[in-house]
């Protein structure tokens, strides 16, 4: 039995019952969905090489320029995936902007959104280049190579995780997972009481997935608890030193790093009371401008999710643009946003022949002959 969840209240054995049911169905799924995954990226593979082979990306630059800038996104700049979030690794970070600055002008995103507030073209075939959550490999192993090739980046930073040292909580979360050498886990914690067996890597993703998505409908009090429940019961300290200090971020800075703000401590704001979600926002706007001197930074929602309400605050809270999730357009002009409807693309963790059959071949068109997802940006957590 790869995990179960048993119920530890009244009516155990019946709710075992439809527990078990509901875990078939789960495990097929997950099954299915992992094997259309595998096909899904070999087919992207072979399309990326090919579409690449016979000159039609070379072609399609040439008959469609593109009229404005796109935006790219990372998070980690590492060859593993620690808790869950696989690293750009370096040697493909390098191999993109060697791709990007050879057919795209690299501009800063204080660049862009310039243009926006001042009603000025956006640069054609232009790009911007971003990272998120702040974490320390974006110093050690990303700076180096953004200014071998001269690029400028823009860092997201979830201030809290500056400030006191953690990982932002669904990677904490993914390092117990990972890290643990229990094979059960008994949880009580926030409404959330279950007993998981982890006897192998697909049960632990799985179980992993579970309690994310339980984690992240939490207010902040309540998901640290749960999150400090798990850790003592895996018996895993999850480190303090992967991501960015603030001095850190201001050597950065000096070296023409800009930085934006990606709340306080990573919450799916939709899920958190009003109140909690302003606070989260305006927290880390202050934050950045105690700490960096930045007054009106841009700002980023975390995994991409948020609601109108949510989006129409940005700028009441003095920020100075946002990314909009599952955008229609993907080239950024005077015609297609506003320094608060941005698009981005994800930064593939693959060789550069994927970014260039995604940037500049018939991928993208032929995925919007495909269902819409809703959620968040590609691999944005």
């Amino acid at each position: 039995m790869p995990w179960r969840v048993a119920c530890v209240a009244s009516g155990r054995h019946e709710r075992a019952v439809v527990a078990a049911g509901l875990r078939g169905r789960r495990n097929a799924a997950a099954a299915g969905n992992a094997s259309m995954g595998v096909v899904k990226e070999a087919a992207r593979g072979v399309l990326s090489h090919l579409v690449t082979a016979t000159g039609l990306c070379a072609l399609q630059r040439r008959l469609w320029p593109k009229n404005g800038a796109l935006i790219f996104y990372g998070h980690r700049v590492a060859a593993d995936d620690e808790g869950y979030l696989p690293g750009l690794r370096p040697e493909w970070l390098d191999e993109h902007l060697r791709y990007l600055t050879q057919h795209y002008e690299i501009i800063s995103l204080s660049r862009l959104v310039q243009c926006f507030e001042q009603q000025k073209p956006v640069p054609a075939r232009s790009a911007v280049i971003t990272f998120d959550d702040g974490f320390r490999d974006n110093l050690t192993s990303g700076l180096a190579i953004l200014q071998r090739h001269r690029v400028p980046a823009t860092i997201f930073l979830v201030t809290g995780c500056v400030s006191q040292g953690h990982l932002p909580w669904p990677q904490r979360l993914g390092f117990v997972v990972q890290r643990t050498t229990q094979q059960r886990l008994l949880l009580t914690a926030a409404r959330l009481p279950c007993d998981l067996v982890l006897d192998g890597g697909a049960s632990r993703r799985r179980a992993y997935l579970v309690l994310k998505r339980h984690a992240g409908c939490l207010p902040r009090a309540a998901r640290e608890a749960f999150l400090s429940e798990l850790a003592a019961q895996a018996d895993v300290a999850p480190p303090r030193d992967r991501m960015l200090t603030w001095d850190d971020a201001r050597a950065m800075q000096a070296q023409g790093v800009e930085f934006g703000a990606h709340t306080y401590s990573h919450p799916w704001l939709p899920e958190l009371p009003w109140e909690e979600a302003r606070e989260e926002m305006e927290r880390s706007r202050q934050d950045l401008q105690e700490k960096l001197g930045i007054e009106h930074p841009p700002f980023c929602f975390p995994a991409g999710k948020c609601t109108p309400a949510l989006q129409a605050l940005v700028p009441k809270l003095g920020f100075r643009s946002a990314f909009q999730p599952n955008p229609r357009h993907r080239v950024n002009s005077l015609d297609t946003a506003s320094p608060f409807t941005l698009a981005r693309v994800g930064l593939p963790n693959a060789p550069a022949v994927y970014l260039e059959a995604e940037v500049d071949g018939p991928l993208p068109a032929l995925r919007r002959l495909l269902p819409r997802r809703r959620g968040g940006h590609g691999t944005e957590r």
